[in-house]
């Protein structure tokens, strides 16, 4: 059994004590942010608690204080591994703790007559808490608790508490029996518009359309441009922003939590969908980072920033990890100009593709859905070669070119 790590909310009481302590925990990292910067070199969370323990120790127990030097530390490595380097002392604004349970520390725990015992500036307290009714079956299955995160949000206290859990491990596929192993491999062409189409060996298709997020998006993005705008004619003035600054927070929020949604969403229908112990075969996509200097067009880069395919990507693979599912890539190249039928090179219009050498005609998602998983069977599943039944075979046969 492999194991997986998933976050659950708490619903906590509005306690005073805890508030104080989530107030003490983000001065702690405030004050660690300016020594951690180190003048654009970023320490190390050894070097940071070797220079600045003795500085903070004594406002939060010893575990916390610990934790606090390691999450300010991980948020500048996190920014130099996003390739964003810090210009200046990050600022921590948002009240949040990190308490560990269990074998990793004693900050906080459930306890067995429902009450969380946890750590506050005032002491050890036993709080109520509530789970709710979708996350209390995972709850009950979660092997080990690691670590609760305590933040404020809207004037309510809401925790995060990460579970690990036990998940099947991935069964190969039958290497005998070549037409049984490829009823589960399912192919995933990943798009704008159509955000998944998937293909099993027993042709079944899912379709999941994307049109609806993506028109909300535009919209999204057409009111943000003229907040923009409206915001930099006030600054011209030396007038109040304030206002359009907090509409503008408020938009993006609401287009995160969709994109987000939207993503969980389509990745559970995948797991629905797909057979037990079948094989999610995606597209091995290198693409640059939506900034500027990296992709030219302003149109470009906003469509590719507002596209949800590493969401979708992300989440799928977490379905595939609790439901003991395998996930492979394969090389892109040419899946959607293919003839899935008889592998010549066809014509893509928009969202059909036909065949001038067979006639074969049908949605192009889907033609490329099938080459996907064509190509896993023919080079990831069975090794090096191609199986004498995919399209790259058929297209190398008709060009008189042996098979590898």
């Amino acid at each position: 059994m492999a194991q997986v790590q998933r976050t659950i909310p708490l619903l906590l009481p509005a306690d005073e004590d805890l508030r104080q302590t989530l107030a003490v925990f983000q001065a702690v990292q405030q004050q660690l942010s300016a020594p951690c910067f180190n003048g654009g070199q970023p320490l190390s969370a050894v070097a940071l608690h070797r220079a600045c323990y003795r500085q903070v120790k004594g406002q939060l127990n010893a575990q916390m204080t610990c934790s606090a030097i390691r999450l300010v530390a991980a948020a500048y490595q996190s920014a130099q591994s996003n390739r964003r380097p810090p210009q200046r002392p990050f600022q921590f604004r948002r009240r949040r703790a990190l308490f560990l349970i269990g074998p990793r520390g004693r900050d906080a725990s459930l306890r067995p007559d429902g009450t969380l015992s946890i750590w506050t500036v005032a002491g050890r307290k036993q709080l109520p808490y509530r789970v709710p009714e979708a996350f209390q079956q995972r709850l009950a299955q979660a092997k080990t608790m690691d670590s609760l995160t305590v933040l404020e949000r809207a004037g309510q206290l809401v925790g995060r508490l990460t579970l690990t859990l036990e998940a099947p491990d991935p069964q190969p596929l039958p290497a005998a029996e070549e037409t049984a192993g490829s009823r589960q491999v399912v192919g995933i062409d990943l798009n704008e518009t159509n955000a998944l189409v998937a293909v099993d060996g027993q042709e079944r298709v899912l379709f999941v359309s994307g049109k609806a997020v993506k028109v909300r998006n535009r919209r999204t993005a057409k009111t943000r441009a003229r907040l923009q705008r409206k915001l930099a004619a006030r600054k011209a003035q030396h007038r109040d922003t304030r206002s359009v600054r907090r509409v503008l927070k408020r938009l993006g929020r609401k287009q995160r939590h969709r994109t987000q949604t939207f993503a969980q969403t389509v990745a559970k229908r995948l797991g629905e969908w797909a057979p037990p112990q079948a094989v999610l075969v995606f597209e091995r996509l290198q693409l640059p980072p939506p900034q500027h200097g990296q992709i030219r067009g302003r149109a470009l880069r906003r469509r590719l920033a507002l596209w949800q395919r590493g969401l979708i990507r992300r989440w799928a693979e977490q379905q595939a990890q609790e439901r003991g599912l395998r996930v492979v890539e394969v090389n892109p190249a040419y899946t959607s100009q293919l003839c899935s039928h008889c592998g010549q090179r066809g014509t893509r219009r928009r969202h059909r593709f036909t065949c001038p050498h067979c006639g074969a005609e049908e949605h192009a998602d889907i033609n490329a859905a099938r080459n996907i998983r064509a190509r896993a069977r023919c080079t990831v599943l069975r090794g090096s070669g191609l199986l004498s039944t995919s399209p790259e075979a058929r297209a190398a046969a008709a060009a008189g070119k042996p098979l590898a």
